[in-house]
């Protein structure tokens, strides 16, 4: 199956100071993450390297999930507008250019998908909410005085890389996953998705450390975490104990939880995250008194792109390219026939 066969939720992410997704509000994945997590990527088919690109320009076609319709939105328009949903104004003008790249590929990978298994739309957004793109229209309601600056600001950098995107040795653009902070190092797909990509393996970003909302620390009582817990589609037996309700057992390279033992069942450490509304996979935990305290570093998933981090370096002086290259390791960056 294909990751974009999903309806999805994305977080809104488009403002001026640093964005939603460093606040204190419960882990809300984004549009990409939703997808990737709900269908788990597969390895795109292998094809010539001198084979070209699908859809020449075509528009992406997406289901827009607040009318029903599938729209057909122009390249350069849904480009600029994922930039703005996805990354705020406020943020180096070369990490927007390369969040603008990674949305660009993304789209584009998600349409060759469904030119080859014949979906009726590439993927799915809520505009009206800020989910997955918005139009002109609906920033400059949100900005208003300030719209010019911004949406100015956003629109260059989009226009600027317009035409580049980022493939793999066989020509093909790569899925350029991205989350909001990474817990130090980003994560391997295999981890979270089932699938190792060359071009999405494990990189240091350190520097993520000082991102507001890297770490978090949430209590919980035990009967909530009880409640939470009998949610899921095959709820464990609980000890009487909650202290031996929970044992890590496995963690990643990069530290996120991999295996979990909760009761009598051994679940993933994303399947605990999305259970409790943690904000990050790499947690540890204690229980003291009747309540369990979590804290996560990270929010995310943490696979490909740290959008913080494609901040942190663009003001060290880094380039679009050079983050880019950083975070996507085995990719190229072309443009666009």
């Amino acid at each position: 199956m294909r990751m974009i066969l999903a309806l999805i939720v994305m977080m809104a992410a488009c403002l001026v100071i640093l964005p939603a997704l460093m606040s204190d509000q419960p882990y809300q994945p984004s549009e990409m993450e939703q997808q990737q997590q709900i269908q788990p990527i597969e390895q795109p088919q292998q094809q010539a390297p001198d084979s070209s690109m699908a859809a020449s320009w075509e528009p992406f076609l997406i289901f827009n999930r607040s009318t029903g319709e599938i729209e057909e939105i122009p390249v350069e328009q849904y480009v600029t507008g994922a930039l703005c949903a996805e990354m705020p104004a406020a943020f180096h003008s070369e990490a927007l250019k390369a969040q603008a790249v990674s949305a660009h590929t993304w789209a584009l990978y998600c349409q060759q998908q469904t030119d080859n298994n014949g979906q009726a739309y590439d993927f799915s957004a809520d505009p009206e909410n800020w989910q997955g793109y918005v139009t002109e229209e609906q920033a400059r309601e949100r900005f208003g005085d300030f719209f010019d600056e911004h949406w100015g600001k956003v629109s260059a950098a989009a226009q600027a890389v317009l035409k580049e995107i980022l493939v793999d040795e066989q020509q093909q653009p790569i899925v350029a996953a991205y989350h909001a902070i990474s817990a130090g190092w980003t994560e391997s797909p295999e981890n979270v998705w089932g699938t190792s990509l060359p071009c999405l393996a494990p990189v240091d970003s350190s520097w993520d450390i000082h991102a507001q909302g890297y770490e978090q620390t949430l209590s919980f009582t035990a009967d909530e975490v009880r409640e939470q817990l009998q949610q899921l589609q095959s709820p464990p037996t609980l000890p009487e104990d909650p202290a031996s309700w929970l044992q890590v057992m496995e963690r990643s390279g990069s530290g996120y939880v991999t295996l979990i033992k909760v009761g009598d069942l051994q679940l993933t450490g994303i399947q605990l995250r999305e259970a409790l509304g943690l904000r990050s996979s790499d947690f540890d935990f204690s229980y003291q008194d009747g309540s369990f305290t979590f804290t996560t570093l990270g929010y995310g998933h943490g696979v490909g792109l740290s959008q913080y981090g494609a901040d942190y370096l663009a003001r060290q002086g880094q380039t679009y390219q050079e983050i880019l290259a950083h975070y996507y390791p085995e990719s190229s960056l072309i443009e666009r026939t």
